[in-house]
């Protein structure tokens, strides 16, 4: 089973895939062989809203069943609870283009891997209503993470930089002088959930556009 998401600028691009060891009972359907595999696309905050409370659902729900019904154009979502109770979510959806995002780790000149615990530590010193990081090298294979300011004349904006050593990293092999901007919002979730899973984060980075 595969979740997939993308923001609506698509620069971020999200992709889940469970095994069917995953799960207490897995039936993928009777697709035959000139048959596509399904997929189906639904809004983002009415599937979330299902799982809306964590602490809560670990406590009250014993097992979920997710159930793709293709003819009704409907995903629906049973959450059986204790005392017998059984919560239903019919969520309306639409067929959608393959969703995969084309990239190639390989050509890219610059690598970095990490704990997660280590970059989520560093972006915590900067605002939280901040837009934008640049990430960036520097002499000594130190790296920055500076929060990104255009260049204004007058403009009088604090500016944060932090240098991380090159030795806090798991893998360092980065070009001289290179350097990224991106959205620091994303970054704060995708290290949430890396620093969560107890993964390491590793970053493949090339010129800038």
């Amino acid at each position: 089973l595969s979740l997939r998401a993308v923001n609506s600028s698509r620069s971020a691009f999200a992709a889940f895939l469970f095994a069917p060891l995953f799960f207490q009972l897995y039936e993928p359907g009777s697709a035959g062989p000139d048959t596509e595999l399904f997929r189906c696309e639904v809004h983002m905050k009415s599937f979330l809203g299902v799982f809306r409370s964590l602490p809560s659902l670990e406590k009250s729900v014993g097992k979920c069943l997710i159930l793709l019904k293709p003819r009704a154009s409907r995903l629906v979502l049973q959450l059986h609870c204790k005392h017998g109770v059984t919560k239903t979510h019919n969520l309306a959806f639409q067929e959608c283009e393959r969703l995969q995002a084309v990239f190639d780790t390989q050509r890219c000149a610059s690598r970095l891997c990490a704990p997660a615990r280590l970059l989520a530590e560093a972006v915590v010193h900067f605002p939280p209503t901040l837009a934008e990081v640049t990430l960036g090298t520097g002499p000594g294979g130190k790296i920055s993470l500076r929060n990104y300011v255009e260049d204004e004349a007058g403009d009088k904006t604090m500016v944060t930089e932090l240098w991380l050593a090159e030795d806090e990293f798991q893998s360092v092999a980065v070009a001289p002088g290179s350097h990224i901007t991106f959205c620091l919002k994303e970054f704060r979730g995708l290290l949430s959930f890396a620093e969560a899973s107890n993964l390491p984060l590793t970053i493949h980075f090339d010129e800038p556009g």
